[in-house]
């Protein structure tokens, strides 16, 4: 796996680079129920499932994130990273227009650090500070409009706190 160099000097934890790829996925939500459809997106240098939602009866919602956790170790279980393909997802570079995605606690704290970067900044040095935010988001198969996506307030967009109940500041 290659890893990038973090976009701060003052970081200390490497973060891989996304290598993205979605579908749908057949999943149980209770323990007593069907299986639904879901779409998913799964990034598998990580490996987890980055973003999900169940497609059914006309309906599409977001996972919360219990539900999202007991998916995610349902693909690591049947070790979907391993072979996205042969279990029917495709490779994706960016994070589909569809998605909420989640972050990883050491994603979070390397936008965290950009964002301090950014109240710091002059007038002179912002574009080049919004210009390392964008390179690290491309970096993980993600933009700002996935950031906004995924700290939209719960009465806005789907319910429940994101994967590991951290949000990100915008």
């Amino acid at each position: 796996m290659n890893w990038f160099d973090n976009v701060s000097s003052d970081s200390d934890q490497p973060i891989a680079p996304a290598c993205l790829y979605q579908g749908h996925w057949r999943h149980r939500l209770h323990a007593y129920g069907d299986k639904v459809l879901c779409r998913v997106v799964i990034d598998v240098a990580e490996p987890r499932v980055v973003a999900a939602q169940v497609v059914e009866n006309g309906l599409i919602e977001d996972l919360e994130s219990s539900t999202l956790e007991d998916l995610n170790q349902a693909m690591l279980a049947q070790e979907v990273h391993h072979n996205p393909t042969a279990w029917g997802l495709a490779a994706c570079a960016m994070l589909p227009a569809w998605s909420k995605p989640t972050f990883t606690e050491s994603q979070i704290g390397e936008l965290e650090r950009i964002q301090g970067y950014l109240i710091e900044a002059s007038e002179e040095s912002v574009d080049s500070v919004l210009k390392l935010r964008d390179q690290f988001l491309q970096g993980i198969g993600m933009t700002d409009q996935d950031v906004h996506r995924a700290v939209r307030q719960s009465h806005e967009y789907g319910k429940g706190v994101r994967k590991g109940g951290r949000g990100v500041v915008s």
